[in-house]
């Protein structure tokens, strides 16, 4: 039971960090129906960053540097996926090419040597589980973006612009709605959380250069399996996903436990689950 407990904090761990790139995911996908697929590597740059810096500055530099390379790939991403002109697969693979650009950069500047850092001695003890006080940080920052997030999206102009250009686009630039500016904070929004991502996953699991597709895969498949119209249900799908990696990890032998995550989403998607709840209402 101690060793079930174990693996389920585990999942949590790494299920926070998988729901906070889902989140981005699913803003990006119902605001402009686009996705960004260098989210992984704004997260890792932001890990490397902070990697060498170190410190309370090391924090503000690696995010910063992560919301940077958003800004860029949001322009030009605009660029390729106009309001009323949109074409989703160029912006997508436009994204991609970024984001292999970007993971270049990372291992010219950065090396291959992995870049992890444990800042914890010593672990909590709680029903004979050990736990390290990297998850409380994990779980608190985390908890804090989501009520933030969710204030400004449900409580603000801002949310209600977002959401109605999210719904039709054409008609809320006709009310005056600067849908280009909200396009372009939504890719700002998904580098701020990615960076906080890539810091996170630094100081608990460790990660290298090449490491930035594997989390945006992780961050998409968080996101889909509970549907792409909900954030809070993506990052819900982050700690499922985090779960089930952790359990498989810990119960399968290694090829298996590997494919088995993916072959969970497989799974998920192919029962319809996503397509039902998302035909439930609500996209944030």
């Amino acid at each position: 039971m101690a060793e079930l407990l174990e693996f389920l904090i585990r999942g949590a761990l790494l299920g926070v960090m998988y729901g906070l790139l889902a989140f981005p995911v699913s803003l990006l996908f119902v605001t402009t129906g686009s996705v960004d697929v260098a989210l992984g590597a704004y997260a890792i740059l932001a890990a490397a960053v902070m990697y060498v810096s170190g410190g309370t500055l090391g924090v503000a530099y690696a995010i910063g540097a992560a919301v940077l390379a958003s800004a860029v790939v949001g322009l030009i991403s605009m660029r390729l996926n106009r309001p009323g002109s949109v074409d989703h697969v160029t912006a997508v693979l436009g994204t991609f090419g970024l984001s292999t650009f970007l993971e270049s950069m990372v291992l010219t500047l950065f090396g291959t040597s992995p870049m992890v850092r444990h800042p914890f001695d010593t672990f909590w003890n709680v029903a004979g589980v050990r736990i390290s006080p990297q998850m409380g940080i994990n779980i608190t920052v985390s908890a804090i973006i989501l009520t933030v997030l969710f204030f400004v999206l449900q409580r603000t102009p801002f949310g209600r612009a977002m959401r109605a250009s999210a719904v039709n686009p054409t008609g809320a630039a006709l009310n005056g709605i600067p849908v280009r500016s909200i396009w372009f904070c939504t890719y700002l929004l998904g580098g701020l959380l990615a960076g906080v991502t890539g810091v996170l996953v630094l100081y608990t699991t460790g990660t290298d250069y090449s490491a930035a597709f594997t989390l945006t895969i992780w961050g998409f498949g968080s996101a889909i399996i509970f549907g792409m119209g909900s954030p809070l249900r993506g990052f819900a799908g982050g700690l499922v996903i985090g779960i089930v990696q952790a359990l498989s990890a810990g119960y399968l032998p290694g090829a298996l436990a590997t494919a088995a995550p993916l072959f969970f989403i497989f799974v998920i998607l192919s029962l319809g689950r996503m397509n039902r709840i998302a035909a439930t209402g609500g996209r944030v």
